[in-house]
């Protein structure tokens, strides 16, 4: 099916799920007290075996504080105040202090979109010779261009965790469906991160390249919040419904149906696969147990395969794999990391098609890689393990056909087995992929 339906065919079977006994979560609240009760319901979608549990919870509610709101009107005003209110009792917690909210149009928006990513984009020229060394960018790409046209084109709001800053657009007559949905994730990011302060847990993941572990951190937060955004949808009528996704449905999606499958896969596995893995946690514990894994999961060490599989969370800890002590002479050395298991699955399936690359990446134990960059040419050295040797040789020959199908001819890539463990090498210079090799210890 095309990408751009993933995430709403996820929502449609999830709402269809928690309806089919016509049991939406329902709320009550006590304007005394501020409380507000929800009941408990339990459902699962014969088609996917997903089971959502809506926890019986008391939660007190903070009330709405939008003096520093501008440019609302009246409706407007008293939608946000709704959704205010609603983000705390289907998520239950309460916000500690009122969110920061900023109401653009929908061209402000694009431009705050863009001049946020254009402020992380230092990496950007090493990573573009790195997707092109590896077939997965065509040579006349700009990556740059390309992931700042995505976002600026395909955020709908966003939620800036350095300020605690929700930033999303209104219509004149006030907030969309859509938009109210939207404003519910994104509350729901501002009202977690009060409590489990996820943006700087991330932020550190980044600053210290554990990458796979940032991308399943990502996904819980994603996860959470369009887990909250699907509870919320349960609370609408069905024509309120019809309407959500017909004007889903009239976004145009152009953009990221044109960009490369594994950028597709990247934008979408947060909402996704993290929906699916967060659903599961709340099936198992409702939101107490999706609290904890805020807690728990940059301190496990976790990995990307542990959304991809949840019953692996924290239990099948990645791998630690040493990478030898190499430096490339006139080379930066860019990142020292971890690929992962999405990594693999991203990359493979755009060359190699989703089954095998499933199939491929799914023994993954553990990996290390070095990325460097001379300001023209990438190199790369990665190192796996699998977690049974046939999960290594599975991986060795998707690889290899991966390989000899998208790493341009002229450059030098280098795929097999040594002592248990996979290698992988590849290099815009000859000379540079076989200095690896020998460096590595690697036999020709």
């Amino acid at each position: 099916m095309p990408r751009r339906f993933a995430l709403l065919l996820v929502l449609l079977l999830l709402v269809a799920a928690c309806t089919a006994d016509g049991g939406a979560a329902s709320t009550t609240s006590d304007d005394s007290s501020g409380a507000t009760t929800t009941e408990n319901s339990t459902t699962e979608t014969p088609e996917t075996g997903v089971t959502t549990t809506t926890a019986v919870a008391t939660t007190p509610v903070t009330e709405p504080d939008l003096s520093g709101v501008e440019g609302l009107s009246s409706e407007a005003r008293t939608q946000l105040e709704s959704l205010i209110r609603a983000a705390q009792e289907i998520r239950g917690l309460p916000f500690l202090s009122p969110p920061i909210i900023t109401v653009v149009s929908d061209a402000e928006l694009e431009a705050r979109v863009r001049a946020e990513f254009a402020e992380e984009s230092d990496g950007f020229p090493a990573d573009d010779a790195l997707y092109k060394l590896l077939g997965l960018l065509s040579p006349d790409a700009d990556l740059e261009v390309l992931l700042t046209d995505l976002y600026g084109d395909q955020v709908a709001g966003f939620y800036d965790g350095e300020v605690g800053e929700i930033v999303v657009p209104v219509k004149e007559d006030g907030f969309s469906i859509l938009q109210q949905g939207t404003m519910v994730h994104e509350l729901v990011h501002a009202l977690t991160d009060q409590h489990f302060g996820f943006d700087t847990s991330f932020r550190e993941m980044i600053d210290q390249e554990r990458f796979d572990e940032a991308g399943g951190y990502q996904a819980l937060i994603e996860g959470d919040a369009t887990l909250a955004e699907v509870l919320w949808l349960q609370t609408l009528s069905q024509a309120q419904l019809g309407q959500f996704f017909a004007e889903s449905l009239q976004i145009d999606s152009s953009t990221l149906d044109a960009a490369p499958l594994f950028i597709q896969d990247a934008l979408i596995f947060p909402y996704d696969t993290g929906l699916v893995f967060t659903q599961e946690l709340h099936a198992q514990g409702g939101w107490q147990a999706v609290n904890e894994a805020y807690i728990d999961f940059p301190d496990l060490p976790a990995s990307t395969e542990q959304v991809i599989t949840p019953d692996d969370f924290r239990r099948d800890l990645p791998m630690s794999v040493p990478l030898p002590n190499i430096e490339l002479a006139g080379y930066e050395l860019v990142y020292t990391s971890v690929w992962g298991e999405e990594g693999f699955r991203s990359m493979l399936s755009q060359v190699v098609g989703d089954n095998t690359a499933s199939k491929a990446a799914d023994g993954w134990g553990g990996d290390s890689y070095y990325q460097w960059f001379d300001g023209e040419n990438a190199a790369m050295l990665l190192i796996y393990e699998g977690d049974t040797d046939r999960d290594l040789e599975e991986l060795r020959s998707a690889l290899l056909n991966y390989a000899r199908t998208a790493v341009p001819v002229e450059d030098f890539v280098w795929v097999d087995e040594e002592g248990g463990l996979l290698y992988f090498i590849a290099a815009d210079d000859p000379v540079v992929g076989q200095m690896l090799r020998d460096e590595a210890g690697l036999e020709s």
